[in-house]
């Protein structure tokens, strides 16, 4: 390495055997990629060795460690580069000497590069010291210097087979839970703990000896050598050498126990450095999963870091998720729905997921895990987790699987309970809201307006309706209603809903009436319809429609519902009152506006208004009408004449009852011309009309803010005289006021 510098000392002999035992090492492995191997003595680093493409930044970390070497602590950072050694035991005089690595700690892992180290320390020694047999160096090498226990079992099989040219059999086991397996070797065995206890000597832990394997293999194990592998007392694995003839075992016990017994402390070794990683690896896990829970209260991203911890901890095994649940997620999470029933259900996944148990599907070499995501208070679905290939699980990994599941399902929980508080916080914010706005006194029409759009707004409706009922039987679509229910034809569709409400007065919840025996509104397929009831009398219902089949929701039906209770009093109140309201300003028999709402509206016409015109009608010889027919006859004559007067004037002109067989109309902005037209169209139509036939004279008064002060008392009068000559002067006729006369108004 060009850029690098290499020290010249007497220790230099280091360097070539450094470099031939790292050259086979898999550079490919993304562990050693920007990676430099070094060996040092006390206080500096005398030779190197790179693995992988070696960047211009990593140059001057080099350096630095070149410079400032320590061996205490092992460990030493610049910038984003990490320097860890370890001791072995050779000498430069009375000087320590450390294998070590410099490496890219953003990128790489330090616990993965020190247990190779540590292989990689091994293997060194091993490689000075060489002797017969299978050695550290050939094993390491082979297991590209990593020491984990599954690791060094595959490459000591694979390093036997060419030992032994394949005359013999290995096999070594692993404990799984109360039994072992069989990793690596020619046969394929699951033995029972208590009989491979049986089977050593304890006086014996550690050595190499002939074995009677027939009781646990048969016949193809009649002559072995086994070797059981202890770790604090406990019988954790095994390794048998299976012979063909007696004789063969005898001659290959002494030689075999020099080298195999020398690979036992590595053995025992790379099964605690395993089980270690596994636990760190599981840790390192739980710790970012739970982190990321504590993190986000959104479903998807916690169903997303569930596949991904599983993927990360199997990278082998098929995961699927199996929701009970509605929740939408990314097309990259892998899901299936949860079914149930006889045809349909999976019995396995269908029991994980009612008791909350983890199931275990062994079918054939292949096994299936259905674990339920748990939380406090219910399950929210099941993983599907399926091994590719024959795997055995012990006890330790699916507990993990379970508490792996159970942080998720927790999470899930709390993330489906956030939601909902803040479903129903908003649901609450609405109702106060509305309530509120409610209760400030509106006009029905406004009223009604400020609902529909928060049905709008709220569950995105297309149209919304507000049918009231009346006493009748007759039903009205009120004012402030979308488009679509103020069709004369879209009313007529709804008259079999509205007598299904009046007999049921229940909430109903259409998804989609394509499917229903009656359709009601053939474009659309949404529907939710609420009763609107006060004091247990059904008052009207309200409607809110959408084109797209099942648009509605279940909580925006239930929310729906709860708004309308709280509006019904509101709307009530609303029309009782405007109806109230009409009533003191309308006379009951002529239903025209009162005396007092007159004077009212012509006061504040002088206020605001220009001129105006006012017109006293009194119908001629009402009392002869009354003694002729009876009076019953007499109230039906005023009130065909107040139907004529209220044909023939604007919606801003006031008709009233001024008194007996007197009415009145007030023009607000017209000129007295104009008023001399209305009333003498009114003169003729009453005598065209009614019937019995009858004729009405008027009086005319007219003000105008230019010509004369407004003055109401006036108006009046002056209207009251005219109207009094138009009937000494031979009644069924218009006079306009003298005054008006006077003022040269009566052509304006």
């Amino acid at each position: 390495m060009d850029k690098l510098t290499f020290f010249e000392s007497r220790l230099q002999k280091y360097s070539s055997y450094l470099k031939e035992l790292v050259s086979d090492i898999d550079v490919h492995t993304p562990s050693f990629k920007q990676t430099v191997i070094f060996i040092a003595s006390t206080n500096r680093i005398f030779t190197m060795h790179r693995l992988g493409d070696i960047p211009d930044r990593m140059i001057e970390p080099i350096q630095f460690f070149e410079r400032v070497f320590q061996n205490n602590p092992l460990v030493n950072k610049f910038n984003d580069y990490t320097q860890i050694a370890v001791p072995f035991s050779g000498y430069d005089g009375e000087n320590q000497l450390y294998l070590g690595m410099i490496f890219d700690s953003t990128s790489q892992s330090e616990i993965e590069l020190r247990a190779f180290l540590k292989g990689l320390v091994v293997g060194f020694v091993a490689f000075i010291e060489e002797g017969e047999g299978i050695h550290f160096k050939d094993l390491l090498i082979k297991a590209n210097f990593e020491i984990e226990f599954s690791v060094l079992t595959k490459a000591f099989a694979s390093c036997y087979q060419k030992h032994c040219q394949r005359k013999n059999k290995l096999l070594i086991f692993e404990k799984h839970d109360d039994c072992f397996i069989s990793l690596k070797g020619d046969l394929q065995r699951r033995i029972n703990h208590t009989d491979l206890l049986l089977l050593f000597d304890d006086n014996m832990k550690e050595q190499l000896r002939v074995v009677h394997g027939e009781s646990l293999f048969g016949e193809i194990a009649t002559h072995c050598l086994g070797c059981p592998i202890f770790v604090e007392d406990e019988l954790v694995a095994a390794c048998f050498f299976l012979f063909e003839d007696k004789g063969e075992i005898l001659a290959a016990r002494n030689s075999y126990s020099h080298w195999f017994n020398e690979l036992l402390p590595l053995f025992k070794k790379g099964y605690i450095l395993e089980q270690e990683n596994k636990k760190t690896k599981r840790r390192n896990i739980l710790m970012q999963v739970t982190k990321k829970f504590h993190s986000t209260m959104n479903i998807e991203e916690i169903l997303g870091e569930i596949i991904d911890a599983l993927h990360t901890a199997y990278p082998s095994f098929l995961v699927h998720l199996l929701l009970s649940q509605e929740w939408k997620v990314k097309a990259d999470i892998p899901t299936k729905p949860l079914t149930y029933g006889e045809e349909t259900g999976n019995k396995i996944v269908e029991h994980a997921y009612l008791t909350g148990d983890i199931q275990i599907d062994q079918t054939g070499e292949r096994m299936t895990l259905y674990v339920p995501l748990r939380g406090k208070q219910g399950v929210y679905g099941v993983m599907e987790i399926k091994s590719s290939q024959t795997v055995i699980l012990p006890r330790s990994e699916i507990d993990f699987i379970q508490m792996l599941a159970d942080t998720g399902g927790n999470a899930l929980e709390n993330a489906e309970l956030y939601q909902q508080s803040r479903n129903l916080i908003h649901d609450l914010q609405l109702i106060n809201e509305t309530s509120h706005q409610l209760n400030l006194n509106l006009r029905l029409a406004d009223t009604i307006n400020f609902m529909v759009q928060q049905i709008i707004e709220s569950f995105g409706a297309e149209h919304v309706g507000f049918i009231m009922f009346h006493p009748k039987g007759e039903s009205t679509v009120l004012e402030g209603s979308t488009e679509l229910f103020l069709k004369e034809d879209t009313q007529v569709k709804l008259d079999s809903l509205i007598t299904k409400m009046k007999r049921e007065k229940d909430p109903i919840y259409f998804g989609d009436l394509e499917s229903q025996e009656k359709q009601y509104l053939t474009e659309y397929k949404s529907m939710l319809v609420v009763p609107m009831i006060q004091s247990n009398e059904l008052k009207g219902m309200v409607l809110a429609v959408h084109r797209l089949p099942y648009y509605f929701t279940f909580e925006n039906f239930k929310l729906l519902q709860s708004l309308v209770h709280h509006s019904t009093l509101a709307f009530t109140n609303s029309m009782l009152h405007e109806e109230l309201e009409r009533l003191v300003i309308t006379d009951h028999l002529t239903k025209l506006y009162s005396r007092s709402h007159l004077d009212e509206r012509i006061q504040d016409s002088m206020y605001k208004d220009g001129q105006g015109a006012f017109l006293l009608l009194d119908i001629d010889n009402f009392k002869l009408i009354n003694d002729t027919f009876g009076h019953q006859v007499g109230d039906d004559i005023i009130i065909q004449v107040a139907n004529v007067m209220k044909k023939n004037i604007r919606t801003d002109d006031i008709a009233a009852r001024w008194g007996g067989e007197e009415l009145a109309i007030y023009l607000p902005r017209v000129e007295l011309s104009i008023a001399i037209t209305i009333a003498e169209r009114i003169v003729q139509t009453v005598a065209i009309e009614t019937s019995p036939r009858v004729t009405v004279s008027i009086g005319v008064s007219h003000w105008s803010a230019y010509k004369n002060p407004p003055s109401l008392d006036h108006l009046f009068k002056e209207a009251d005289q005219a109207l009094y000559r138009a009937k000494e002067t031979g009644k069924n006729q218009v006079v306009v006021s003298d005054w008006n006369k006077e003022k040269g108004m009566e052509g304006v």
